[in-house]
């Protein structure tokens, strides 16, 4: 017999847990897109522009990219078996994700959720801040005005439409994912949403959290000390498992 009592359930005399028991979220490998923009820090943009042609949804993860997911996979290989894994349907999201999911040593279904996509960048994609200025100054003066939170890009979006798509992932971990072990393989931007959203961070403490690593990962595990379905309790942020220098680093 099940008996629902608002956000949480009890199932034959026991409290079934709201949220999953553990859940993992992974910003993707280093991407072709990440070394251009590197490139631009040295004044070097035609990577970049070269990149506008390709739909932000095909770029794909480097060879580097590829050393960094299998790492992450072993490291993520030690902790207790994952149920499901989740990724945004970009294509480097999805090629961490497969390559993770060779390293576990067992059999995970990856399932392709649009709602765990990168902030769409809109007719903004693969421009320059020179560019931008240039062919939009109006987009540039009022990216200037609002800053980078509240500015929604032309045709693309703002920080709180990301929040929006990503309230509604946690919302079918909630619904059907309750005490499960759940993987994720999303974005820079959907990685610190989830941060924001658990622990109800506005516009300038979301800021303020540090620039997320390539494969960084956040950890929740499932607390019921406070409640009895329990609350999700933030255990390793920006943590990453390649190697830096010949060694393994293990970094917060």
């Amino acid at each position: 017999m099940e008996i629902r009592f608002g956000s949480f359930q009890i199932c034959a005399g026991r409290v079934k847990p709201k949220w999953p028991e553990r859940l993992v979220v992974v910003r993707h490998a280093q991407s072709e897109l990440n070394v251009a923009r590197d490139l631009l820090e040295e004044g070097l943009a035609d990577k970049l522009r070269q990149l506008a042609s390709v739909r932000d949804v095909d770029i794909d993860i480097t060879g580097l990219g590829e050393r960094q997911a299998d790492e992450t996979g072993k490291y993520l290989a030690r902790m207790p078996r994952f149920d499901v894994c989740f990724t945004s349907p970009y294509k480097r999201a999805v090629r961490t994700a497969e390559r993770i999911a060779t390293q576990l040593h067992y059999d995970i279904h990856i399932f392709k959720d649009y709602r765990l996509g990168e902030k769409e960048f809109g007719v903004l994609h693969g421009l320059t801040s020179d560019d931008i200025k240039e062919q939009f100054p109006h987009e540039y003066a009022a990216r200037q005005r609002d800053g980078k939170y509240w500015h929604r890009l032309p045709g693309g979006e703002n920080y709180p439409d990301v929040g929006r798509r990503v309230h509604e992932f946690m919302d079918k971990l909630v619904r059907d994912y309750g005490g499960r072990h759940v993987l994720v393989t999303t974005h820079h931007v959907p990685y610190l949403m989830f941060r924001a959203l658990f622990e109800h961070l506005g516009e300038e403490e979301m800021l303020a959290l540090s620039e997320v690593p390539n494969c960084g990962m956040q950890e929740y595990i499932l607390d019921t000390s406070r409640v009895p379905e329990g609350r999700m309790k933030l255990v390793d942020f920006n943590r990453v498992a390649y190697r830096v220098d010949g060694s393994l680093s293990i970094r917060a």
